[in-house]
Order: C-alpha cells, then sequence, then structure tokens
C-alpha cells in the first residue's frame, strides 16, 4: 500500500532530522510557510532559501528508506498512532518557540487541545507526601482547565497524570522511547485510562526502546510545551531539574514544592527555591502565575475566550494567540500563527484599530484587558 507523502516525510524527519540537520529543516519551515512548500522544494531550492549547504537538504528532502518506512507505519498504525508536523494545527504553539522543536511529533490518543499547560515533574522514588502532592496537583490544575504534561516515569509523573484522570483533565504524557514501546512496565494498565482523557507523545521513530540519553532530550518538550514546569521533588542530580533550567532557557516560568531539609529527594527542589523559583503549595499557587487564558480558579468553570464579531481570519488567528498577562513580540507571533509578517501586521493594525491589543514599549503586543 502507498504511504501518503506527509505520513512518508514526517517519519522521515524523525529519523533524519537531528542536530544540524533538525536546525536546519526548522530554518526552512520557517522560510516555506507551509507543507505543501516544503514538499514541493528541491535540495538546491531549499538550500537557496535558507542559505545552508544543499546536502543537508538532500537527506531531508530526497528519497526515504522505503522498507524502514513501512515498517515504522506498521508499528504507528498498530497502536493507532498518527504523525503531527510543524505545520498541523494540533502541533503545540508553545513548543514552536523553543529553539530546537522537534520536526514532528507522534501521538496517541486524544487531539492535543491547546489549552494551557503545566509540567509537573519529579523524583522517580517519591516520598509519600510527595506523591500525593503531585496528585493533588494534577487534579487541581485539570479541573481549573490547565492541561497537565508529565514523563510518565514511575513516582511523582505518574501521580501527577492520576490526579488528571481523576479528575476527568487532559494529562500528556511526553515519552522517552516509541509510542509502540511500552516502559515503564509498572504503568501498563496506567496508559489506556491516560489515553482515556489525554495523549501519549513522542518524537522518537515506533520501535526506538528507552535508551537513557532519551530521557534529557525529550525533557525539552515537556518545557516547551508548558507555560510552567514545578518540581515536586528532585534530589541535587535530577533529570528534572534539567527540565527546570529548559523552562528558564525558554522564558518559562519554573515553581517548586517545598520539602523538609532533612530529605535528600527534596534537595534539588529546595535549591530551586532557594535560587528563587515560585513557591508551590497547591495549584492556587501555579494558577496565580501563568494568568493563563481559559485556567479558571479551582472550583470554577474554564473560561471560553469570546471572539469580537466582524475579525477577519488573520485577526481572528491573531486574536487567539495574544493574551493580556503574556507579553509576545512580533517574531514569536509569526511562528505562533505562521502568518507571513505583512499579513501580521495588518492583522495587529486592525485589532489595535478596534481596540483589542495594546503595544507596549519593546515592541510586544498583549491583549487588551476584558472590561468586567
Amino acid at each position: 500500500m502507498q504511504i501518503p507523502i506527509d505520513l512518508e516525510r514526517g517519519l522521515h524527519w524523525a529519523r533524519t532530522a537531528t542536530g544540524r540537520s533538525a536546525a536546519a529543516l526548522r530554518r526552512l519551515f520557517l522560510e516555506a510557510g507551509s507543507l505543501t512548500a516544503v514538499l514541493s522544494m528541491g535540495p538546491g531550492e531549499a538550500a537557496r532559501a535558507t542559505g545552508l549547504a544543499e546536502s543537508i537538504f538532500a537527506v531531508l528532502l530526497g528519497p526515504s528508506d522505503g522498507p524502514r518506512i513501512a515498517e515504522d507505519r506498521r508499528r504507528l498504525e498498530a497502536v493507532e498512532g498518527r504523525v503531527i508536523t510543524w505545520f498541523d494545527d494540533e502541533y503545540p504553539p508553545l513548543l514552536r518557540e523553543v529553539p530546537d522543536p522537534p520536526a514532528v511529533l507522534f501521538a496517541r490518543g486524544k487531539p492535543l487541545s491547546g489549552r494551557p499547560a503545566v509540567a509537573v515533574v519529579g523524583s522517580r522514588a517519591a516520598s509519600r507526601p510527595g506523591l500525593e502532592v503531585a496528585r493533588r496537583l494534577g487534579s487541581g490544575l485539570g479541573r481549573a482547565g490547565v492541561a497537565v504534561i508529565s514523563g510518565f516515569a514511575r513516582g511523582i509523573d505518574s501521580a501527577a497524570h492520576e490526579g488528571a484522570i481523576e479528575a476527568s483533565a487532559e494529562t500528556v504524557a511526553v515519552l522517552g522511547c516509541g509510542l509502540d514501546v511500552s516502559y515503564p512496565r509498572e504503568n501498563e494498565k496506567l496508559l489506556p485510562r491516560l489515553l482515556h482523557v489525554g495523549t501519549a507523545v513522542s518524537e522518537f521513530p515506533p520501535g526506538t526502546p528507552p535508551r537513557p540519553y532519551n530521557f534529557p532530550v525529550r525533557n525539552r518538550i515537556l518545557a516547551g510545551m508548558s507555560l510552567m514546569t514545578v518540581v515536586v521533588e528532585a534530589r541535587e542530580k535530577s533529570g528534572s531539574l534539567i527540565t527546570a533550567r529548559l523552562a528558564l532557557e525558554y522564558g518559562r516560568d519554573v515553581g517548586a514544592v517545598p520539602g523538609s531539609v532533612l530529605n535528600p529527594a527534596s534537595s534539588g527542589s529546595n535549591a530551586l527555591l532557594k535560587d528563587g523559583a515560585i513557591l508551590v503549595r497547591d495549584e492556587k499557587d501555579v494558577l496565580s502565575e501563568i494568568g493563563a487564558p481559559g485556567a479558571a480558579r479551582a472550583g470554577e468553570p474554564a473560561r471560553t475566550d469570546q471572539i469580537p464579531p466582524g475579525l477577519d481570519e488573520d485577526a481572528v488567528l491573531l486574536y487567539r494567540c495574544l493574551d493580556p498577562l503574556e507579553q509576545k513580540d512580533a517574531d514569536a507571533l509569526v511562528i505562533e500563527t505562521r502568518l507571513p509578517a505583512a499579513r501580521l501586521a495588518a492583522a495587529l493594525v486592525s485589532l489595535e484599530l478596534e481596540g483589542l491589543v495594546q503595544a507596549l514599549p519593546g515592541a510586544v503586543f498583549v491583549r487588551r484587558q476584558e472590561k468586567s
């Protein structure tokens, strides 16, 4: 059976777009503006559009390994998985803004909603109080309309997912292996429950085993998808601290739950607090910091944005990306909306004339606060 070109190319990119090639492909995405435009380019045209070496695009845009791609597709279909490319609406908007986003994601379960997201991470060998805090955070954030992101590891990650599942809320597991690989084994019963309300995602091709170096790599997706990363329990040398460091590099908030100074499992998270991380005691501390559209306080229904009437398609798209509390510059908005610069500028003018957007010093923009 013939593999559709976008699926074939997505599987091919997952195996070839690493290191310099990944950066080159992202550059091409930004220049081309659409998947159709990318797929219509040859290596020479892509090199001219980006100013990069043609040899890189000879691999990225060249023929794929037919038997390997067919096997990848078989594995993906066996778990009802799908490919999400950079240009798909389902691709997380915040992830597009990081310096090294994956060209494609593999996903199974519910479609990613794009709602405000918070990562809750921590120790695999967590204490009982730590597990309870993570579960309550997952549940409280989920009830407030926030997607709960974590790494599906044992310990804190699993507890955060469990809390969101209890609240019948969206939760996203970012895996360090292929979608069709069962890891960790003790979470085999957790996965179907998670997929019932949420999504499992991975940048690794189907069949990829859980190699140790995959997990620091996948941590950038955890941090990149999230408005805030909350560390519940972490030792001084912990993968959770890698996620927190990445979040800071991406300009995102980092929070930490305080723990006993006598508990080595809290030494890393307590150090984050000493260095200025946001103190997190419950979901209310998180919600007050992220100020995310649609993130209601606990016990309140999630807010649904009302689109003002009379706006054209570009202005509506831009309006949805703007936020009253989060400042965004034109470059971030181009990436998030995928509008060409000229159309973005026209949409900004339209929203300013309607009094719906405010330009602030430093050439950044926010949505005007709604009057109560």
